[in-house]
């Protein structure tokens, strides 16, 4: 692998963790679990395209419902904060930023080690990367 190859990739994933603190600040509960799901997979269609990989519309699928099952979970506790008015507005904007960044980078980050250590990623490697992230994240 190039350092171009990897260079391209990590501005992916920094694009695609900012775009994500911004979509998880909005106030309103639940309205950043339908945007993350997108961001989260362009970023990884970005990296496959970043190491000279094309992406099949299973493994799109499969990227897609991994995802959302988990960004449900994680944006149910932060919007359930967010109910509470005023402060719990602010609180919950700002753990659910910090909680989508956090795995944004991480699944961005563990997909270029992939990439980089084992030349591919296929589906199941896939999904696998994105479960074990999140739930690391979720139980800190």
């Amino acid at each position: 692998m190039t350092i171009v190859q990897k260079e391209t990739a990590m501005k992916a994933v920094h694009t695609a963790s900012v775009a994500a603190a911004g979509v998880a600040l909005s106030p309103i509960p639940f309205s950043d679990a339908m945007l993350l799901v997108p961001i989260q997979t362009m970023m990884i269609t970005n990296i496959f395209k970043a190491y000279g990989q094309s992406t099949t519309r299973g493994l799109v699928s499969g990227v897609v419902q991994a995802t959302t099952a988990t960004t449900l979970g994680r944006t149910a506790v932060t919007s359930i904060i967010k109910f509470v008015p005023g402060i719990g507005t602010v609180v919950g904007a700002l753990i659910g930023s910090g909680v989508a960044v956090a795995i944004t980078e991480s699944i961005g980050q563990k997909l270029i080690n992939q990439f980089e250590e084992h030349g591919s990623v296929d589906t199941e490697s896939l999904k696998s990367i994105i479960k074990t992230v999140i739930l690391k994240k979720i139980r800190k």
